[in-house]
């Protein structure tokens, strides 16, 4: 099983899950190419990114494997699906807008205090300008505007987040998916076929909801859409025991 974390994290988002998970799976933890302990890669765009763990898993001997993947993590993990289907015995995405999938009227004036950060992060240098020597403002701010647990992400873990998002080109690399979102878009709307992979769509309540499912069923026929009540964006930090739960039935269904 292969874990992918989303902005602005590292794998170690996947703390809570992966004892568990790793009771009945051999669990690999990924840091997202240019973020944490990974090299930067050759382009953001989720296809390249997709050919990239695709082909480090090989590397690995992974030929075959569950994939699950939270906010950007899921952008890339659906790429997965779409340009390696072949390689994947199941797909779980958590609580993300994922390119060329994620409704348009979303992006509409009034929904700003959700989607703003898409075009924010977007926009060349000016972001990294500003944040910059206040990464624990701006990341603290994130986790407690979209968080709804009080305490599910730790003084420990946003410790952390700041410490590698404040590491040399850390910060711009994570900006550098938002800024390559409209070409990671076209992909995923090119693509023609249908997924027939079992799929697991995981909204949070005060997140996504059942829109990720919504968004999934436009290209895979086995979509399971699962919404988690009293949690906000952060679901595998806010509530990793029924997230476990429905993704260890999933999995024993699929």
């Amino acid at each position: 099983m292969v874990l992918l974390h989303g902005w602005p994290q590292t794998s170690f988002l996947w703390r809570k899950i992966v004892p568990r998970l790793a009771q009945g799976y051999e669990v690999i933890v990924v840091d997202l190419p240019g973020i944490g302990e990974s090299d930067c890669p050759e382009g953001f765009d989720t296809k390249t990114v997709a050919t990239l763990l695709c082909r480090v898993l090989t590397s690995l001997g992974v030929e075959r494997f569950h994939l699950v993947g939270h906010d950007v993590g899921a952008w890339v993990a659906a790429s997965v699906g779409i340009h390696y289907e072949d390689r994947l015995l199941s797909l779980t995405v958590v609580d993300a807008g994922i390119p060329g999938l994620i409704p348009d009227d979303l992006f509409q004036p009034q929904n700003a205090p959700r989607v703003w950060q898409f075009y924010f992060h977007a926009i060349a240098d000016l972001p990294e300008q500003l944040i910059r020597g206040k990464e624990r403002e701006y990341l603290s701010w994130y986790f407690r505007t979209k968080s709804v647990v009080a305490g599910a992400i730790s003084d420990e873990a946003i410790d952390h987040y700041v410490d590698v998002y404040s590491r040399g080109a850390t910060l711009g690399s994570g900006f550098g998916y938002y800024r390559s979102f409209t070409t990671s878009a076209h992909q995923n709307r090119s693509f023609t076929g249908t997924l027939t992979i079992p799929v697991l769509a995981v909204g949070a309540q005060s997140g996504v909801g059942p829109g990720i499912g919504v968004a999934m069923a436009k290209i895979a026929t086995r979509t399971t859409t699962a919404v988690v009540e009293a949690c906000g964006h952060y679901i595998p930090e806010e509530q990793p025991d029924v997230f476990c739960d429905l993704l260890v039935r999933f999995l024993a269904d699929a």
